[in-house]
């Protein structure tokens, strides 16, 4: 068989393999078509069969109440007998007003040591405003209290210093000379405590000075950088005074060590502090002579001189507000303002003040020691007496300059600018008037005359020629530091309440504070 008849062949046998399905065949495949499509639908129909049985269940469970249609209320008529109360009920008593004198100041426990001091950089001259009212000094009670002194050191700490810098005119660069002039005094302190080299009795004034530079930059022996210094420092001064406060030469050293003592103790509360600074005291009042002032070696002859007494004024008020417990010590500032600066120590003529009063002749006038008594009215609450008044005028009318080069200042030119800035924030509370012009004077002057370690060097004068070696940086950097300081250091006066005049020796008035409103 060829290979075409093969294939022939096969595709017959093919043909014939194919047959027809039968209509039993056709029947049975439409039956199971059906059967799939019931299969298909079966699973839908169900799930509403359910769907439909729950939604019946649920329509049993939640069950629609009818509100309730209204009800009928009985009212009936009550008649209440009012009788009148037997006594009238008084209204209470309106409390009384707060004081005017306010004080927003960050008062610390004295179970809780004091928190280290800030870094230029920690200071927040941005700050919001503090305002701290001080009271007249005289309305300031002698008390151990802790709390005495934050109505008129307020600005002393962290917070306080960085609000009272923006709110007077301080900043960032004034804080960073302070904290440079700090540190050089640090670094210059002697093993002993003290600073100063040459004449020994030159040390407790130089000392003094210097921890007055710390305190005011609210330095404690607690403080983390100054603490140790702080503390030395303070020891060095008991030794000084001594226990019964005869240790240091009268005059002004005496004077400025007990200024410092007071102040010390005022912030510390440190008990030793306490009897050496009422000795200090006690010795400091018996030296203030018949005319209201003081002398050199704390003489009782006919000279007064206001050099010497404005250490000691300032030492006053300073133990005053610290609660010193000297006795007769309100009649002795009563007698430093009504007879000392009011009278034996002013130029009547000249509306200023002079340098020295010898048995009623006067010598003067001199522009350092006008702004050194203006600030000690102003401190001891009389800033608005005619005596201060008028030597702020001298002040602004004569002296109202500062030039490190060419100084003039009676040859004691730092010696009248510390006293002159204090005179000028105090006299216009730190804002407006002259203290704006004098402060970008001051500041901006003491700045760019800083030396790069942190010390000032007095310009030409009596001050170099006086204070020879070490002795002219620390004095100098001494009392520039307090200049910068100024912001926070004695919060501007507000108000001076009434002071009740001390009774003098013969049963007399010596007369007080001037009952004046600085608001």
């Amino acid at each position: 068989m060829s290979d075409q008849e093969y294939e022939e062949q096969e595709g017959l046998e093919e043909e014939e393999e194919y047959q027809a399905p039968t209509f039993e065949e056709m029947m049975a495949a439409r039956k199971l078509t059906v059967e799939d499509i019931k299969e298909h639908i079966s699973g839908p129909v169900v799930s509403v069969i359910v769907h439909v049985i729950i939604l019946a269940i649920l329509s049993t469970i939640i069950v629609f109440h009818p509100p309730d249609e209204g009800k009928n209320i009985e009212v009936k008529e009550v008649v209440v007998e009012v009788k009148p109360l037997e006594k009238k009920i008084e209204p209470p008593e309106p409390e009384e007003p707060p004081e005017e004198t306010e004080i927003d100041v960050e008062t610390p426990s004295p179970d809780v040591a004091e928190t280290p001091s800030p870094t230029v950089e920690d200071v927040a001259v941005d700050a919001p405003n503090q305002d701290v009212t001080v009271p007249n000094i005289l309305t300031v009670k002698p008390s151990n209290s802790a709390l005495v002194m934050p109505a008129l050191f307020g600005g002393r700490s962290g917070s306080g210093r960085a609000g009272a810098l923006k709110r007077y005119g301080g900043g960032r660069r004034t804080e960073r000379a302070v904290l440079k002039a700090l540190r050089w005094l640090k670094d210059h302190q002697n093993e002993d405590g003290s600073w100063g080299e040459g004449k020994p009795e030159d040390h407790p004034a130089l000392t003094g000075m210097a921890l007055l530079a710390f305190l005011a930059h609210g330095e404690t022996p607690s403080s983390t950088e100054f603490g140790n210094t702080v503390l030395k420092a303070i020891k060095k001064l008991i030794e000084f005074v001594g226990p019964d406060g005869n240790g240091v030469k009268g005059g002004y050293r005496h004077g400025i060590a007990v200024y410092a003592l007071s102040e010390a103790y005022a912030c510390t509360k440190i008990p030793m502090l306490e009897s050496v600074m009422n000795a200090g005291v006690t010795r400091l009042i018996a030296g203030l002579n018949a005319g209201g002032a003081f002398d050199y070696g704390y003489k009782h002859g006919g000279r007064s001189d206001m050099s010497v007494s404005g250490w000691n004024y300032q030492a006053l008020k300073a133990a005053f507000a610290a609660g010193c417990s000297a006795p007769g010590l309100e009649a002795a500032i009563d007698k430093s303002i009504s007879v000392g600066l009011k009278q034996t120590l002013y130029v009547q003529g000249q509306k200023c003040f002079c340098y020295c009063s010898n048995g009623g002749a006067q010598q003067g006038p001199k522009g350092t020691m006008t702004a050194a008594a203006t600030l000690c009215l102003q401190l001891f609450g009389a800033g608005k007496a005619p005596q201060a008044l008028a030597g702020m005028k001298y002040l602004e009318t004569n002296e109202f300059k500062m030039d490190w080069h060419n100084p003039g200042c009676s040859g004691w030119p730092i010696y009248q600018w510390y006293y002159e800035t204090q005179c000028f924030f105090q006299g216009y509370s730190g804002k407006g008037g002259k203290w704006q012009e004098w402060n970008k004077m001051f500041s901006r002057t003491l700045v760019h005359t800083q030396e790069s370690d942190g010390r000032w060097d007095a310009p030409d004068g009596n001050e170099s020629k006086h204070l020879p070696g070490l002795n002219n940086p620390i004095y100098s950097t001494s009392l520039c530091c307090l200049m910068l300081e100024v912001y926070y250091r004695y919060l501007p006066t507000f108000k001076v309440a009434h002071v009740k005049p001390a009774a003098s020796a013969d049963g007399g008035a010596e007369g007080g504070g001037d009952d004046l409103d600085l608001n």
